[in-house]
């Protein structure tokens, strides 16, 4: 690809080459180390490429050789300049062409989001939009570290985010939480004391504690709102008395298994869409924030669906033009009474309960068990029944560090 560009940029012709001796035409060349390509023999003559530095450097060698050239094609960049030397109009509108594309590489014509799975990109996308972050902003107006404060202030779930700038694109790049920010827990910074605090009952199943001291054991049942591990560090003499306490950010990981129940149910009849085969289409064209729609005729439908494609016009795959095409399909459909099999009902509550165990792992829960049971009567489909997961239920919370000693106390209560 490389070669070729190179080529173009320089400029060649093709030539085709007659006389008595074309064998030492080549010896010459290659002495002389002018380069040939593409040679192709037709009938009793050759025809070749060769570049326009080479071709002035055959003149001496077809006198010598005896031989005749002649040009048929021209390629390359010299060659179109020399053809539209006199074309002032065609020169302006290709330098005009350039200084459009280097004005628009100044702007965003593209907000990608990735990474989300609990939100939308349309939430996200509108809440930019609050923030004065829209398509055609100026590339130099994005700050980076204000959109990302932005966003993890605005939106719980996210924990973690990025945004950079890609050619004509603003990436903007999160984290979720494992609980979809639905937990209650309030950051409390990495120097203050801390305690983990449970925030679901259940069993400890697995513990790794890297500061603090552990309240619990692998194995023991607690309630949401025991104490795992606390911030207090006592540190004791050789005669086991406390000699001095510390208050430290606890530090663990923590997995508490616990058993949660499942109900789900519909009924048999439902209401099904049937697709009548009419359609009606439109497109329109998205210019910056203007949008042009031409709509074919034809009536109306009464109930209808509508599938929109989109084609954003882009010359790389960071370089986004503020140009999309789009297009509309709706289809009509009616509605129809219908009643599910048994083995219909079984699926739909099963991709159901599938659905919602996939929910559960997005947010950081491991199913272990599952004792879900799907029956249907006729009437209704139910599924009910429970299961076990493992879940990292942990919250920080600020310790009270007014409670005296322990072994303070019980020495108050002897004296008394």
């Amino acid at each position: 690809m490389l070669t070729r560009i190179l080529k173009f940029l320089k400029g060649y012709v093709r030539i085709r080459l007659s006389g008595y001796a074309p064998e030492r035409f080549f010896n010459l060349c290659g002495h002389h180390g002018i380069v040939l390509w593409d040679v192709r023999y037709i009938g009793t003559e050759y025809e070749m490429c060769v570049s326009v530095g080479g071709l002035r450097s055959l003149r001496p060698l077809v006198r010598k050789t005896r031989t005749k050239v002649v040009i048929l094609e021209r390629h390359g960049l010299p060659f179109l300049l020399q053809r539209y030397r006199r074309r002032k109009l065609f020169a302006a509108g290709a330098l005009g062409a350039a200084v459009l594309l280097w004005l628009m590489s100044l702007f965003i014509w593209n907000i990608h989001i990735e990474g989300n799975d609990l939100l939308s990109d349309d939430e996200v996308l509108r809440y930019l939009t609050e923030i004065n972050i829209v398509h055609g902003m100026r590339k130099s107006e994005v700050q980076g570290s204000e959109i990302e404060a932005a966003l993890r202030e605005y939106f719980p779930e996210i924990t973690w985010t990025s945004v950079e700038v890609k050619g004509t694109r603003l990436i903007v790049h999160v984290k979720e939480s494992e609980d979809g920010g639905m937990s209650k827990n309030v950051e409390i910074a990495e120097e203050s004391p801390a305690d983990l605090v449970a925030t679901q009952a259940g069993t400890v199943v697995s513990m790794i504690v890297r500061s603090g001291t552990p309240a619990v054991q692998e194995g023991d049942s607690v309630e949401a709102g025991d104490v795992l591990v606390a911030s207090r560090v006592e540190v004791c003499n050789d005669d086991g008395e406390v000699a001095s306490v510390s208050f430290v950010h606890a530090d663990a990981d923590i997995t508490i298994r616990h058993e949660e129940r499942y109900e789900s149910s519909f009924s048999m009849q439902y209401e099904k869409k049937v697709y009548t085969g009419r359609r009606l289409f439109s497109f329109y064209v998205l210019l910056g924030n203007c949008r042009f729609t031409f709509a074919l005729p034809g009536a109306a439908f009464g109930q209808s669906d509508v599938i929109t494609t989109e084609a954003p016009l882009k010359l790389t795959e960071n370089f986004y033009l503020p140009l999309t095409f789009g297009k509309n399909t709706v289809q009509e459909y009616e509605i129809v009474n219908a009643v599910y099999t048994e083995e219909e009902a079984v699926a739909r509550a099963g991709e159901e309960l599938t659905l919602f165990f996939e929910k559960l792992s997005i947010k950081g829960l491991q199913i272990i068990e599952n004792n879900v049971k799907i029956d249907t009567n006729g009437k209704l489909c139910t599924a009910s029944g429970s299961y076990v997961v493992d879940e990292a239920a942990v919250r920080e919370e600020t310790p009270d560090m007014s409670l005296p000693d322990q072994n303070d106390s019980e020495e108050e209560g002897n004296g008394t």
